[in-house]
């Protein structure tokens, strides 16, 4: 049984086959049934709370049908979503730290499946009905009533109460003889995986159990040596046997209706459509024919066009045809696609549209009423929190008091379905208003300035009052800025002197800060609080109230104009998820109706309007990429009738077969094989064109078809799988067949498989044709031609009705018609002497599968009996009258073929003749088999044949069992710990922690009044268990010293109980636990087929097609990322953190080395006699310090492995590893060596420590073992000098060690020393996330022969992940910014990149301490977003919480903080990612091309995000304050304000104390403020009016004597354009602003404001400005002038250098392949100079590295891979060599000494073989290459080592050729030769036998 985990429930079922036949074994019959036939109900969804954890399931094995046991994902996802919502989202991404949350204590269960069923029945879990269905199940007759599948299973019965059910398999503790030992095998494995889940066992046993249990069968007084041993005595027999022929009953496979139909179909329209049984010695299939008579045919053709050329090619396709939509391949977005793009019929979609808004509209109606009502609540909840707030004002506010009542649980509710809610609505009630954090700012600084005062007045009652009219007037003082209020009101400020100034302004700037730290500080309920309670206020309530009365004004409009906002913002966020979730569910269902129904019409409409034609034209499916359209028809066109063919092929379960090979009487059950559920390999041909003459079955699933070509007049002969030979019929229209005979129709043919032999008679001309196979069935080859047979009948022409082979001989056997028999032997050419007379009514004629004689079927009337008539069966002598018809078998025995040694009467139900074949199962049975046409089944006659000879036979020895050792099953409900432990280890090797004892109570359910005696009696059994079992097994057993076992009554049994669970059950943390499930289950990671190394996804194979279609070139990344270890994903990523080390095992096949894996590590790798692993399979073990990873490897030099295979999983092995254990494999080592030539030697990845293990080495012989294999590691070296594999790939040293005898104590002390060289190795990877990385990218590069360094592999994948995130880091600080928010990584440990905090203070001075927002997640560049609406976020944050714009009196002074504030910002993000770069680059050489190119294209990312936040600083276009803007915006300048100045007017005094009006001018003008109320000035308009910097009115004062008016502005500007325009590299440039120069002074150039140059650096790619400081500087009299930014730049030209910069490997895809191949290019590399500053270009040529490496450029010409060595080299060319899908093996044919111009290939059509690895093991060869010199060559002076070829051979065959030698054939590529050490291929061996290389193009 295999033990491996796939990630998936596998529930595939078969046809359901229904066994009826009459073994005498019903039990075990009803076994096989019940466990593999589809269930009609499951009973798990029935219970609730109840989860199948690991499942049995049958997978398709080399050795036949086996269990496979692996975790539901279905009920795990469940599982863990039922405790912890949306923890569980795929396989790979379980939340193991929520599911941590979740403890709870749990029980194992199993034994007598009907007392669990009757303790979940006590515990109401389930109920009267459930119950019988548990306990019917166990029925024999009912198989078909719904039941629960073997399993383990979960039942969470109460929320901190679990059991761990094991359910057992039918009869698995039963006491029934024939057992299967698969059965016996799930049970030892799923008790395993339930004591490591689970350390208190429950084991139910009824009284019939414990009657049946022998409680002496472990009294080791009972227990002889002898009894305990396997049975392994066997003998030789011999018995002397008669000639017999018997028949008995035999297999019945029942066939669904389906094929019972088609087995019934005859002839129609004159095509013979019986049903045929294939003729085969060792397979049992057949063929159903069916007349698909359709005058149309339809072929699948798929168009690839442009959005032009799609209506055009479908009103092609569309002539004489009719339109049909395809209702289940369409969908509707490939129909709008259609009607769109296709059909230009855009108005068809309109009702779908319209309905579809409808539905919208519906959706938002009913969502908004869901919600309304939870709004009405949450407004209530803010309602009661704002009444809270205000009650902080007192007396000072009137409460309303219409609040409505709203129930507790209504409360209750909205907590739960909105968490947090509560938490939003008190952060939206804060006040948010400006002018109210200005009142608190105003208050506070009042507080300040009046208690100075007060604290110098002291107790001076006056000046208290005098402090409190002023305290109220500076608070309700209109003066916004709070400096001048502050000089307002401290006339120590005003009158002070100069030199006091700076001290003043100090003791200021100290005060405001301070009073805004408290505004900013204090919460709004707290400095309420203290308002209403001021000591101050205390006599003055009228003040107090007034004041009191400002906040609550400005409180009531906050909450009437600012409030509903706020809560807005909350409201939009209230959407509950699972209430949207059902909203969208209902939108989507009603969506699918909508869309089924339109979908239906639109279709209608599109059918009706082309409904013209006589043919049809199907739309299959419509789908868009960018512009192009892939489209797939069926199209029909005019077809003849089609004969359709359908191969039905059975398989035995493995169980079954292992039956037969014990027991020569057992009927084996076999079933039908199916491919993805589906039963039969079909395909059609063209019955006016084709008859079908023949099928044959070989082995390895082969067909033989032969067809006769009525229109060719030939036989065409097929030779393939059913799959293949369907696929090829279905694809070609012209089909390539395996061999082609030109002859008439008058022919029959015979086959004889077992010698591989076709016998064709020529019944016109009564001539033979014998063809041959070669041994590897690649060629058939003509044997014996044109035998003349007519002199042998006198020259008459026989009339020949049945013509056969003799199986497994040389002879045929021709049957006449009038029933004479003669046997032609092949050998002699000649007809036996004799010849029998077979009964003229014959109905068919068959040779028994090893030749011993001839059965002739015959149906008579019973008035034809005759006295030779013999049966074995009574009941057939007794003949009912009425019997019209009788079958019967007439035996010709081969030596005496002369009569009829044998009459069989055949069973009455046994009556198609006609479709007899016979067949033999498993080498043990022999079988007629037929179809039963009537009851449809596929059904067999169990045949022993007897010749009259002595026979023998190797047999076990038939010994006596005791009674105890027959009855050990029924002992198995406790010695399943003894099987258990003998098959897994008992302690933990690498990890003691682990050795958790356990618990065993036995549940019985018996009367309580001997259960002392049974505690009593158990524990001597137990204890005498675990003796014979340390005794025989000599393990370490220190565990078993605390296991405990007692016994309890099912009646006293009560689980629930508190102190019982405390006793008997252990606790656990949900996410750890599920850790060790998905631990316990091995999952495949990569298989070698094709000779390819291929990585699996989940453990399956994955499409890889996608690959093709990439552009970027980064498919080593891409497949490393389609690489998945299933449940294994998660578990790395939980431990992300944890180092890893990687133990694993290799060895030939059978060698134990499951076993030491699974007793050093603790895995469960369940290694048996059956060798079921394939490839490569992983295993995790969790200890505190590591994660052991355990590889379990495919056994090596197996027969359906190639030597290429076994490379590729040594490679992997060594490469991955820390400790391989390498069992009994020293002719392997050649393997090793193959691989140390191809990868580059790594110290990265070459870490592991071999240790060759010699296992069953007795002490004594241990020092000669360690001789004999140094002196083979000695030659070794020798040989290969340095580049032996030890060296290479072992870092020199490796460990011999002689392994003890199996079951010495010894043996498992070995273990400790390993584990001890473990605890030594060092750690491979630091942590999982690195292991993760690395063995995907190795696989990956296995994958496609990828043979450079790990490290630059490794390199190029982190710098393509690097660039792929630095859009997203640059823009918001975050690796993911979507639906999931990944912060910046450190990707080799998984931490993230700090993001500090950063106070206020440290960036600008004379601010008081205020923590900024940190940088993740602040949006700073996107290239589709205005920096306008970017930078919005950012002024805002500035002016709310560092400086305010408005209340600033020095704009420069903000202009410069706000410049500093944003520099910090953009430094900060720049510096993170910086950091994030470096980090995730510090492991990689930072001279590598990749790093230094990565960190080029990330500086010039980061330019531009500077570049972007730089501020413009000119003036504003609409007032006089500096524009904000990037510097480098073409719009107008803008400050963004409202550009009015926000001052008071300055003639305070003509206003008398009222309120001062602000001034009329714009923002940051020159002069004094003035208002427009009262005429202070002048006032009419300016004289200079509209000219730029005019303040537009006269600011003289009212009637000056002079009539020119004229405004505060010193400078009236020009205001023309800016003179500066030039030519540059990058294009014309004029620069936008206005002259700057005084209207009034003559000037010929005008000069803007900008005094630096703003042309941009002349270097490609530079966006920064030139460096110069004169805005003219392009007028220097040069007549060109360069811009430089004086930086220095990357270069940006490719490299001249000689030779290749980069190999780099793209996939290829092969025509007809279902394989990539991966193929070389060479790319150039950027060069990597540095421009230097104010240059324009680097000194000398272009380099990607200076003097750096540069492959040559010689490629490989059979694989294409480059050399590896430098340009320029002197020796041979040198590679790794890639596959060569064109050399081929041949081997020249026979039949003609003289021709060689026919030959066949003999290396199995291998297509994906290193081109270096075809030479391998082949001993002595040669290969053909094209003739060089044809004159010398035929005047033979040619080389020893060439032989000319004078026939024409292909390719080419006008192209002389010569055989050459396997050196010279080297020497002519250029390239060193693979082998030079192989001495035989420097020979020449030119023996026609020899085997040839082709390989020419």
């Amino acid at each position: 049984m295999q033990i491996r985990g796939s990630g998936q429930v596998s529930n595939d079922s078969n046809e359901v086959q229904e066994d009826t036949n009459d073994s005498s074994d019903p039990l075990t019959t009803y076994l096989q049934q019940a466990k593999y036939k589809e269930e009609s109900s499951d009973l798990t969804n029935s219970i609730s709370g109840l989860y199948r954890l690991l499942d049995l399931c049958n997978d398709d094995d080399s050795t036949g049908i086996v269990d496979k046991i692996i975790i539901s994902k279905e009920y795990l996802k469940k599982l863990c979503n039922d405790m912890v919502p949306s923890s569980f989202k795929s396989i790979s991404e379980i939340n193991y730290t929520e599911l941590n949350s979740i403890s709870f204590r749990l029980i194992g269960c199993y034994g007598n499946r009907n007392l669990i069923a009757k303790l979940l029945l006590n515990k109401n879990i389930i109920d009267q009905q459930l119950y019988d269905s548990f306990t019917s199940s166990v029925s024999i007759d009912d198989t078909n009533k719904p039941s629960l599948r073997p399993g383990i299973y979960l039942l969470i019965m109460k929320a901190n109460l679990g059991l761990l059910i094991y359910w057992p398999e039918i009869g698995c503790y039963e006491n029934v003889p024939n057992i299967s030992s698969q059965i016996k095998r799930n049970m030892i494995n799923l008790q395993r995986y339930l004591t490591k889940l689970t350390d208190h066992q429950m084991c139910f046993m009824s009284d019939k159990d414990l009657e049946d249990f022998d409680l002496n069968l472990e009294n080791p007084d009972n227990n002889s040596d002898e009894d305990d041993e396997p049975q392994c005595e066997f003998e030789v027999k011999k018995r002397q046997e008669k000639e017999e022929f018997k028949i008995d009953n035999g297999f019945k496979v029942n066939l669904s209706h389906k094929i019972k139909t088609e087995i019934n179909n005859q002839m129609e329209d004159d095509v013979p459509l019986y049903p045929l049984i294939v003729e085969s010695t060792t397979n049992q299939s057949f063929v159903t024919r069916q007349l698909i008579k359709e005058t149309l045919h339809s072929n699948n053709i798929t168009s690839y066009v442009s959005a032009e050329q799609f209506p055009i090619d479908l009103k092609t396709k569309l002539q004489d045809r009719y339109l049909h939509i395809d209702r289940v391949e369409m969908d509707i977005n490939a129909l709008e696609l259609f009607v769109i793009h296709g059909l230009k019929m855009d108005e068809l979609l309109i009702p779908l549209h319209d309905a579809l808004s409808a539905a919208r509209m519906r959706i938002k109606m009913r969502t908004d009423q869901a919600i309304s009502e939870d709004i009405k609540i949450i407004q209530q909840v803010a309602s009661r929190k704002l009444r809270a707030f205000e009650s902080h004002f007192d007396k000072y506010i009137m409460h309303d008091n219409d609040l409505s009542q709203t129930n507790i649980s209504d409360f209750e509710r909205i907590r739960k379905r909105y968490p947090g809610i509560e938490t939003q609505i008190e952060e939206k009630i804060k006040i948010n208003s400006k002018k109210w954090r200005k009142m608190k700012k105003r208050y506070n600084l009042t507080c300040i300035v009046i208690e100075d005062k007060l604290h110098e007045a002291e107790e001076n009652d006056d000046e208290k009052k005098k402090s409190i009219k002023t305290f109220y007037k500076m608070f309700t003082d209109d003066e916004t800025n709070l400096e001048k209020l502050f000089d307002k009101y401290t006339p120590e400020a005003q009158q002070s002197k100069s030199r006091w100034n700076a001290i003043i302004g100090v003791f200021k700037i100290s005060n405001i800060t301070r009073a805004k730290r408290m505004a900013n500080e204090k919460p709004d309920e707290e400095f309420i609080q203290e308002l209403v309670k001021f000591k101050l206020f205390e006599g003055y309530n009228d003040i107090k109230e007034k004041i009191i009365n400002n906040f609550i004004k400005e409180y009531h409009r906050w909450k009437k104009d600012d409030l509903p906002n706020n809560f807005h913002e909350i409201l939009l966020n209230i959407r509950n998820i699972q209430l949207e979730d059902k909203l969208k569910r209902e939108y989507e269902e009603e969506k699918k109706i909508i869309e089924k129904n339109m979908f239906e019409k639109i279709c209608n409409e599109i059918e009706t309007k082309y409904k013209d034609g006589s043919m049809r034209l199907i739309v299959l499916s419509v789908k868009k990429q960018y512009m192009y359209f892939t489209i797939e028809y069926d199209i029909e066109e005019p077809q003849p009738n089609q004969l359709q063919i359908t191969f039905y092929e059975t398989s035995l379960k493995e169980e079954e077969g292992l039956h037969v090979q014990e027991n020569e009487s057992y009927v084996p059950y076999p079933i039908l094989c199916s491919n993805m559920n589906q039963y039969g390999i079909s395909f059609r041909i063209d019955p006016q064109e084709y008859d079908i003459k023949k099928i044959s079955q070989f082995d390895n699933h082969k067909f033989l078809l032969i067809l006769y070509n009525k229109k060719m007049r030939r036989i065409e002969i097929f030779f393939d799988t059913a799959q293949q030979m369907a696929q090829n019929f279905k694809s070609h229209s012209t089909i390539k067949s395996f061999k082609i005979l030109n002859t008439d129709e008058n022919f029959i043919i015979a086959i004889n498989e077992p010698k591989g032999l076709l016998a064709i008679y020529n019944t016109k001309e009564v001539k033979l044709d014998i063809f041959s196979f070669y041994d590897n069935r690649s060629r058939l080859y003509a044997r014996n031609a044109n035998i003349q047979l007519l002199q042998w009948y006198n020259n008459i022409i026989p009339n020949i009705k049945y013509f056969l082979f003799i199986k497994d001989t040389e002879e045929l056997c021709f049957v006449e018609n009038s029933g004479r028999a003669r046997i032609f032997n092949l050998m002699n050419l000649q007809f036996r002497p004799a010849f029998c007379n077979f009964p003229r009514n014959l109905v068919n004629v068959l040779s028994s599968t090893d030749g011993s004689c001839i059965m002739a079927f015959a149906k008579e009337k019973p008035d034809e009996f005759n006295s030779i008539i013999s049966t074995d069966n009574i009941e057939q002598r007794d003949y009912n009258n009425d019997i019209k018809e009788i079958n019967r078998v007439y035996v010709y025995f081969s030596k005496n073929f002369v009569s009829a040694g044998k009459v069989i009467d055949l069973p009455l139900n046994f009556k198609s003749l006609e479709f007899l074949q016979i067949s033999c199962i498993n080498n043990r049975q022999t079988h007629l088999i037929s179809l039963d046409l009537q009851n449809g089944r596929l059904n067999s006659l169990l045949v022993k044949i007897t010749l009259e000879q002595a026979q023998f036979r190797f047999q076990k020895c038939m010994q006596k069992k005791s009674l105890a050792s027959q009855r050990t099953k029924l002992n198995d409900l406790v010695n399943v710990y003894k099987l258990m432990f003998e098959k897994y280890p008992i302690d933990s090797c690498i990890d003691p922690k682990q050795n958790r004892p356990l618990s065993l109570k036995i549940v019985l359910d018996i009367e309580d009044n001997n259960i002392e005696d049974y505690g009593e009696k158990f524990n001597e059994y137990i204890t005498g268990m675990f003796d014979n079992l340390k005794y025989y097994t000599n393990k370490p057993t220190s565990m078993l010293k605390k296991f405990s076992a007692s016994v309890i009554t099912f009646k006293e049994l009560d689980v629930e109980d508190t102190n019982f669970q405390k006793k008997f059950s252990s606790e656990y943390q949900l996410g750890e636990w599920i850790i060790q499930l998905c631990c316990l289950i091995p999952i495949q990671i990569a298989i070698t087929r094709n000779n390819l190394f291929q990585p699996l996804k989940d453990g399956l194979s994955s499409n890889e097609n996608y690959l093709i279609e990439l552009k970027d070139g980064h498919h080593l990344d891409i497949i490393s990322k389609n690489i998945s270890f299933g449940w294994y994903e998660g578990i790395f990523k939980h431990f992300g953190s944890k180092k890893v080390k990687v133990v694993s095992s290799m060895g030939e096949q059978s060698c134990g080395k499951s076993f030491m894996l699974n007793h050093l590590v603790g895995t469960t790798f369940d290694g048996s006699a059956m060798h079921c692993t394939e490839g490569v399979w992983m295993s995790l073990v969790n200890t505190q310090e590591y994660i052991y990873v355990a590889l379990d490897f495919e056994g090596l030099k197996s027969l359906e492995r190639t030597p290429q295979e076994d490379m590729f999983l040594a490679l992997f092995n060594t490469v991955v590893s820390n400790l391989i254990l390498l069992k009994d494999i020293s002719t392997m080592f050649q393997k090793f060596q193959d691989g140390a030539k191809l990868f580059e030697s790594d110290p990265k990845i070459f870490q592991a420590r071999l240790c060759v293990i010699i296992k069953d080495v007795p002490k004594v012989d241990r020092d000669d073992i360690i001789r004999v294999f140094q002196s083979k590691f000695d030659r070794l070296v020798s040989e290969e000098g340095e580049d032996n594999f030890i060296t290479k790939m072992y870092g020199s040293g490796l460990d011999i060690i002689p392994w003890p005898v199996f079951g010495d104590i010894a043996w498992f002390k070995k273990l400790s020393f390993v584990n001890k060289k473990l605890e030594k190795q060092k750690v491979k990877y630091e942590n999982a996330i690195t292991f993760l990385q690395d063995i995907k990218v190795i696989m990956a590069k296995l994958k496609i022969c990828d043979w450079d360094s790990l490290d630059e592999s490794l390199i190029q994948i982190r710098i393509a992940t690097l660039k792929k995130l630095l859009p997203t880091a640059i823009s918001y600080g975050l690796e993911r910014k979507d639906s999931v928010t990944k912060l910046l990584l450190d990707h080799d440990t998984g931490k993230p990149i700090e993001d500090p905090k950063t106070d206020l203070s440290d960036i600008l001075n004379n601010f008081d301490s205020t923590e900024l927002l940190p940088d993740a997640n602040i949006h700073l560049y996107d290239e589709y977003v205005s920096f306008v609406q970017l930078s919005e976020d950012l002024r805002e944050y500035f002016d709310e919480i560092v400086q305010s714009q408005e209340e600033t009196s020095d704009e420069i002074k903000w202009y410069e903080n706000f410049g500093k504030f944003l520099n910090y910002i953009i430094e900060r993000r720049i510096s993170r990612v910086r950091k994030w770069y470096a980090q995730n680059t510090a492991k990689l050489p930072q001279d590598n091309s990749n790093v230094i190119n990565g960190k080029y294209e990330m500086e010039q990312k980061l330019d531009k995000l500077a570049l972007l936040w730089t501020l413009c600083g000119l003036t504003c276009q609409q007032c006089h304050l500096k524009c904000i803007k990037n510097f480098n915006h073409e719009d107008d300048h803008d400050c963004l304000t409202n550009h009015k100045c926000n001052f008071p007017c300055q003639f305070v005094e003509a206003h008398n104390k009222k309120l001062i009006p602000k001034c009329i001018h714009k923002a940051g003008h020159e002069g004094k403020h003035i208002c427009k109320k009262i005429k202070h000035l002048c006032n009419e308009p300016c004289d200079l009016i509209g000219k730029r910097n005019c303040q537009e009115v006269c600011s003289k004062e009212i009637g000056h004597p002079d009539g020119k008016h004229l405004c505060q502005s010193t400078r009236h500007y020009c205001g023309v354009s800016c003179s500066l325009s030039t030519h540059t590299v990058k294009g014309d440039y004029r620069c936008p602003n206005k002259c700057i120069k005084s209207y009034e002074k003559p000037h010929s150039s005008h000069r803007c404001e900008n005094g630096t140059c703003p042309i941009q650096c002349s270097i490609l790619n530079c966006q920064r400005k030139c460096q110069s400081n004169d805005h003219f500087h392009s007028y220097s009299g040069f007549l060109y002038v360069d811009h430089f930014c004086g930086n220095e730049h990357h270069c940006h030209e490719l490299c001249e250098d000689d030779g290749i910069c980069k190999v780099v490997i793209e996939p290829k895809k092969q025509l007809q392949e279902p394989f990539t191949k991966y193929i070389q290019l060479s790319e150039r590399l950027r060069c990597s100079k540095k421009i230097p500053p104010n240059e324009s270009k680097h000194i000398g040529k272009h380099t990607h590295n200076e003097n750096g490496f540069h492959f040559c450029e010689a490629q490989c010409q059979f694989c294409g891979y480059f050399c590896t060595l430098p340009y320029g080299h002197e020796q041979l060319h040198n590679t790794r060599h890639g596959f060569d899908s064109n050399m081929m093996q041949i081997k020249f044919s026979e039949d003609d000494e003289d021709n060689i111009s026919e030959y066949t290939r003999v290396d199995g059509q291998r297509k994906f073989t290193l081109c270096n690895m075809h030479c391998k093991n082949l001993g002595r060869h040669r290969h053909i290459d094209y003739c060089q010199d044809e004159v010398i060559c035929k005047s033979e002076n040619q080389r020893h080592d060439i032989k000319h070829i004078d026939e024409q051979i292909q390719p080419n065959p006008d192209r002389p050729k010569d055989f050459i030698s396997h050196k010279l054939f080297w020497e002519r590529t250029g390239f060193k030769d693979p082998y030079p050490e192989q001495q035989d291929f420097a020979e020449f061996d030119n023996d026609r036998h020899t085997i040839t290389c082709l390989n020419l193009k």
